[in-house]
């Protein structure tokens, strides 16, 4: 999956730039299906009349005096067992029910594992592209219906890319025990403000996942599959943009240069006589991270003077100290060092070129 998006004919800059527009419009699509979903739930209570509730004067003060003798009744309760010792013991009983907070502790107990574990990498991926934005969503929207589940996984992933990208500039690409480790550290208070905000709402309010009633509910409706596939392209984005961040794709070239017969980038034998020596040194660095065979070619105006094939492996350097004897007079005699990428012979790859002046 992290590898899904490595023959898109788009550099790391350009996927990052994807990766961050796929991003906006899963937060826009999130909006706008939630804003659809609140109207359509607004018009079906406009529309909607129930006519069973619709009762005759009579039956209206029967329930009224059946509602009375059951408020008499609980006066009566309340004076046996007073409210702050059992009635609000069970309330706070319900507000402190762990099953509600599932989540959070298996978020805290996983990355603890992660801190301690010699090994913080593949499994710190999920610290990286998934818990910050989790938990941050559990702060900024802790209630059931502000979003649905997979609307909120959608853009955990979402904030969760944004916040580990924002982590890595400010870092100038961390390695991945670093990026993890910094995660790691960002939800330990983030689970804590989690586990705040959440105590302070009712337990029938309050959005919490549990692993046991997810597993059981698998049935999914039109927008839950349409949510799943979202995801599905989302998580493969982020994954290859935090492969690209954490281990960047390097640059291929090759490295050509002429220096001085001294080894320095001065002092070329510019200003000759005839029959006279000049003396360069070729030099070639192969950083195609693979074995590349070169052909350089020297000429001197339209001769040439010199073919050479050689062999490099990936980081090899080649130097070679090279003579040459101009045999015409004349001023600005252009000496050119071509190099070929083999197999192409065609294309030249890279050139230097050196303007002699030769007297007689």
């Amino acid at each position: 999956m992290i590898i899904a998006f490595d023959y898109l004919p788009l550099d790391n800059q350009g996927i990052l730039r994807l990766s961050a527009m796929i991003s906006l419009v899963a937060g826009i699509l999130a909006y706008v299906r939630r804003v659809r979903r609140q109207k359509i739930i607004r018009r079906s209570l406009k529309e909607t009349v129930d006519e069973k509730n619709i009762i005759s004067p009579s039956e209206a003060a029967k329930i009224a005096i059946k509602r009375h003798q059951r408020l008499s009744a609980g006066d009566e309760l309340e004076k046996v067992f007073p409210p702050e010792e059992y009635f609000k013991v069970e309330e706070r009983k319900e507000e402190l029910k762990l099953g509600s907070y599932t989540d959070l502790i298996l978020i805290f107990i996983f990355t603890i594992i992660t801190m301690i574990s010699p090994i913080k990498w593949p499994i710190g991926i999920f610290m990286i592209a998934l818990i910050p934005g989790y938990l941050l969503l559990t702060i900024l929207a802790p209630k059931k219906g502000t979003i649905n589940s997979y609307e909120r996984l959608f853009l955990s992933f979402a904030a969760s890319i944004i916040i580990s990208t924002i982590i890595s500039l400010i870092l100038k690409k961390p390695s991945n025990s670093a990026l993890t480790e910094i995660s790691c550290r960002l939800s330990l208070p983030l689970i804590i403000t989690s586990f705040m905000i959440r105590s302070r709402i009712k337990l029938a309010e309050r959005f919490y996942w549990n692993p046991i009633k997810s597993i059981k509910n698998t049935r999914l409706n039109k927008n839950q599959i349409i949510s799943l596939i979202l995801l599905i392209i989302l998580v493969s984005m982020i994954g290859s943009t935090i492969n690209i961040i954490l281990n960047p794709v390097p640059e291929k070239f090759t490295e050509f240069y002429i220096l001085g017969p001294t080894g320095k980038a001065y002092d070329y034998p510019t200003n000759l006589k005839l029959g006279e020596t000049g003396e360069v040194i070729i030099g070639v660095i192969n950083h195609e991270y693979q074995t590349t065979n070169y052909r350089i070619i020297v000429k001197i105006g339209e001769n040439i003077i010199d073919n050479i094939t050689i062999t490099l492996k990936n980081g090899e350097k080649w130097e070679k100290r090279f003579k040459f004897t101009p045999t015409e007079v004349g001023d600005n005699q252009k000496l050119q060092f071509l190099l070929y990428r083999l197999p192409d012979e065609k294309r030249v790859y890279r050139s230097l070129n050196l303007s002699i002046n030769v007297k007689e």
